[in-house]
């Protein structure tokens, strides 16, 4: 073969192979730079920016003016309205006991029996002394009257009548005394039958028939009565709900009901509130009874007391969970015309039913309800969907991730994972190209 057509052969191989080169080789970094001339770390950030500038997705509600039952909460504790240690009011032994314990007893119902053989010879002694009394005094006024006649007929000398009729008045006044000995023996001998004072519910008897009892203050009680229905419960409320309970008061009685751990709903009324306000709690203390007819609470134990102090009219209400703890106080997200958010500071006056009675907003503003912990003043936000508010089943990090989140990670990684392969597809198509 001549040389020159050799030559020619070997320089169209050569050309083929630079084309095939310059075909399949990766753009270089001035291929891949903006067209207008920026670096990629500046593209970079602005569009990491662009993406953290998109609107938040929230829930929204509309402040409203509601009339808000006025509901007085607090923790009480239950007591008895009535109790007492009962005591003897004469020494002497026990004869006989007429109850159990844990007896529900009424009032005048006979509990124990003493020794009263004593008082009752005391009272025939001092019925036998007014039996006396009762004769003398009959005596003497027959004597009276037979003086008076003899007087009449100048029979006597009025002295005589005098003496008569002083021995008349002494023996009314021994008549008077001997009766007010024989009531007096009759009041000791009640001492030795003790009686229940009221209704109620008898505790543990610390006596047995046989014990000896005394009356000193130092002896202990026979048993504690304590009255179980209707029992009371005292509980305290702050003093800016005290204006509230005592115009409540003044407008007739105040109901409540007290909640157990069990959920057992006692209804009451309000019977008592304290003349002073506790200044190092700054609470009042106030005390109402209940109706334990189902002997639900005991004495001792501790409810949740709802007080119903009337009604707030015309309050603006939101529910509570619209109202976010900022640093300077309590606010709300309320959203303008151009879906931005703005931080409105509000008051708090009080939450009931889960709404919360604030201050500060007038009624049909459009406010965050959720998502309101992740918005900043000037923030954009949008309504949420009903396909919004679920979770997309992938994860990041091994925690759940949002939907919208899910979709902007597999954006930002699509071009990461293509330039590797761009890469290695050309590396390939040139090797095959040079065999």
């Amino acid at each position: 073969m001549p040389r020159y057509t050799l030559a020619l052969l070997l320089s169209a191989v050569c050309l083929l192979l630079s084309a095939c080169q310059n075909k399949n080789s990766p753009a270089g970094p001035e291929a891949s730079a903006p067209a207008s001339g920026e670096s990629r770390p500046a593209a970079e950030a602005k569009g990491n920016a662009g993406r953290g500038n998109r609107p938040q997705i929230v829930t929204t509600t509309t402040s409203r003016i509601e009339n808000v039952p006025l509901l007085l909460e607090a923790q009480g504790n239950v007591l008895a309205l009535d109790e007492v240690d009962v005591r003897p009011q004469k020494s002497g032994m026990i004869t006989q006991i007429h109850f159990k314990e844990g007896d529900e007893v009424r009032k005048g119902q006979l509990l124990f029996s003493l020794d009263a053989r004593d008082d009752e010879a005391n009272v025939g002694k001092a019925a036998a002394g007014v039996a006396s009394a009762e004769a003398a005094l009959s005596i003497a006024q027959r004597d009276l009257k037979r003086s008076q006649e003899l007087s009449d007929k100048n029979f006597i000398a009025p002295s005589a009548l005098d003496t008569t009729r002083s021995k008349a008045d002494t023996a009314i006044a021994n008549l008077t005394q001997a009766r007010a000995a024989l009531e007096q023996a009759r009041v000791s001998q009640s001492y030795t039958r003790i009686h229940a004072p009221f209704d109620g519910r008898a505790g543990l008897i610390n006596v047995r028939p046989g014990s000896l009892v005394t009356s000193t203050s130092t002896a202990g009680s026979l048993v504690k009565l304590t009255r179980m229905n209707p029992i009371g419960v005292t509980f305290s409320l702050p003093e800016r709900d005290v204006p509230a309970l005592l115009d409540a008061m003044r407008k007739g009685p105040v109901k409540l009901s007290a909640s157990t751990s069990s959920q057992d709903k006692l209804p009451g009324e309000v019977i008592f509130v304290d003349s002073n306000v506790d200044r190092a709690s700054g609470t009042l203390l106030v005390k109402a009874k209940l109706d334990n007819s189902k002997r639900s609470v005991w004495p001792g134990q501790y409810v949740s007391v709802k007080v119903e102090a009337g009604s707030i009219p015309d309050a603006t209400v939101l529910p509570a969970q619209a109202v976010i703890n900022g640093p300077n106080g309590r606010l709300v997200y309320v959203i303008d015309e151009e879906s931005t958010a703005q931080a409105k500071p509000v008051e708090l006056l009080r939450i009931a039913s889960e709404k919360a009675v604030i201050k500060g907003l007038p009624a049909g503003v459009k406010v965050v309800l959720e998502g309101g912990q992740n918005l900043r003043p000037g923030s954009k936000v949008t309504e949420a969907k009903s396909g919004d508010k679920g979770e997309s089943r992938g994860k990041r990090g091994g925690k759940p991730v949002s939907g919208e989140a899910a979709r902007e990670a597999a954006s930002s990684a699509a071009p990461q994972a293509g330039i590797p392969q761009n890469k290695a597809a050309g590396g390939s198509s040139g090797k095959a190209a040079a065999q």
